[in-house]
């Protein structure tokens, strides 16, 4: 959990010191907002199976012995 909330506060703070990064940040999540409005009812429903997949997979693999 610390390692991802500090992963998180990097990534956040490389966004707010640098403009050209956060344009392009910003403009790739437009780009993928039009994407996913173009195909509508069936681009969400596979990003919620992909969300909910790659979830299953995290927990899976966090809980598997080493």
């Amino acid at each position: 959990m610390l390692r991802a909330c500090s992963l998180l506060g990097m990534a956040s703070g490389f966004l707010v010191i640098s403009p050209g990064l956060r344009g392009t940040v910003m403009n790739a999540f437009a780009l993928a907002a039009a994407e996913l409005d173009k195909y509508s009812p069936y681009s969400y429903a596979g990003v919620a199976v992909a969300l909910l997949g790659g979830l299953m997979l995290a927990f899976y693999t966090a809980s598997a012995p080493r």
